[in-house]
């Protein structure tokens, strides 16, 4: 999990698929107390084959892939939600579990995810990532009663203990809520409606923007705050771009508004997190939420004007990405003005050099990572474009 920012995904889910393979041949499926171990190895093996789990899924739900079958057939129970001072290795009873939080509140909140994830219907039982929420063959009622009740599940075990002022339990506050914000944007999804060629309904426009507004929101304080500095490793942006390209097409939408006032100040802080924004050379991704975003700002100084608003001033952000993406010869990397932020280190960011892997261009991506993706306002109609769109991703 902590090298993701230095190999390419499909490296990673080869290299998964062969820790999976390797740990069955252990018989890390198989639970301790079948098998007569001891309790602390019992407990020690639970959390190895979990965390391998957990890495395959989330491997699997960059990639859209399927995770290993491998995984799904064995008996490992989950682990206890047990502080790791209560492990020894000369225990004869497995410490009883703690109601709250414990140091490996991460990984059990993430298998009451999956759990969830894999009760939503019998034939996808196999398939527990999150982008099952977006499967046709699911009805909505089914998706949003899940969801549901797994926030409920997570607010009566861990968020009701979550004492703020430890970075521990604020940062798992984050990442439960932050899930379920991402489960309710994958099973309303508004790209369902350029599938079915119907306008989008203001109730699931709501939705939507509030939701992906949460979401980049969370983002934006993971980020910001050095008290979550060393749980970084375990932060991915894989789903952010989607956030990103959902408030834009609501802001777009809406044209004014304090929603979209509010929006541009949260879409300037959270873009100063990436600086690959403002690099002229960058990923596809990168370049086309630039491009985007000056599309919409540009649309915004149309609509107040056009209802004789106040003309607003133009942020740092917008004229460094303006910058960036000036006329060919110009400077490689907007020169911001350094008490800006905007091109802040981020130790977590993949470089130019990353997105194209270690041995260059990506073959058969020649044409994606040069290609125009069209205006904003396609998306609403063509489903095309969301597929261009998620192959885009995969280069990150």
């Amino acid at each position: 999990m902590a090298v993701r920012s230095s190999h390419r995904s499909d490296t990673m889910f080869a290299l998964s698929g062969v820790a999976v393979r390797l740990a069955r041949k252990m018989g890390l499926h198989r639970d301790g107390t079948s098998l007569g171990l001891s309790p602390f190895e019992t407990e020690m093996r639970r959390r190895l084959w979990w965390h391998i789990f957990l890495v395959d899924v989330r491997l699997s739900d960059v990639l859209g892939t399927k995770p290993s079958s491998d995984l799904f057939s064995g008996d490992v129970k989950r682990p206890l939600n047990v502080a790791d001072e209560d492990l020894s290795p000369d225990m004869v009873d497995f410490p009883p579990e703690m109601n709250g939080i414990s140091s490996i509140v991460i990984c059990l909140m993430r298998c009451d995810i999956i759990e969830s994830v894999r009760t939503l219907s019998s034939p996808f039982t196999d398939d527990v990532r999150l982008e099952i929420l977006s499967s046709s063959e699911i009805t909505l009622t089914q998706k949003d009663r899940m969801i549901n009740e797994l926030e409920d599940l997570l607010e009566r075990k861990y968020l009701r203990y979550c004492d703020p002022t430890n970075s521990l339990h604020h940062f798992a506050s984050i990442i439960a809520r932050s899930s379920i914000c991402q489960m309710k944007l994958f099973a309303h999804n508004p790209r369902r409606f350029a599938n079915l060629g119907i306008k989008i309904p203001q109730s699931e426009r709501d939705l939507i923007f509030t939701n992906a507004t949460k979401q980049l929101e969370y983002v934006n304080l993971m980020r910001g705050n050095p008290i979550f500095d060393k749980f970084k490793w375990q932060i991915g942006t894989s789903k952010l771009w989607n956030s990103i390209l959902y408030v834009l097409l609501e802001a777009r939408k809406r044209r004014t508004g304090p929603e979209v006032e509010r929006f541009w100040r949260l879409i300037g802080e959270v873009l100063s997190k990436f600086p690959q924004i403002f690099e002229k050379r960058t990923a596809p991704v990168y370049a086309t939420i630039g491009k985007w975003t000056l599309e919409v700002w540009d649309d915004y100084l149309a609509a107040t004007k056009t209802e004789r608003l106040p003309e607003p001033s133009t942020p740092e952000f917008i004229d460094a990405i303006r910058r960036c993406r000036g006329p060919a010869g110009s400077s490689s990397k907007a020169e911001a003005p350094a008490e800006s932020g905007l091109l802040a280190t981020d130790p977590i960011s993949y470089s130019n050099t990353q997105f194209l892997g270690q041995d260059g261009d990506l073959p058969g991506f020649a044409a994606l990572a040069t290609y125009d993706f069209s205006d904003l306002l396609s998306f609403e109609t063509d489903p095309n474009e969301w597929e261009r769109w998620d192959s885009a991703q995969l280069l990150l």
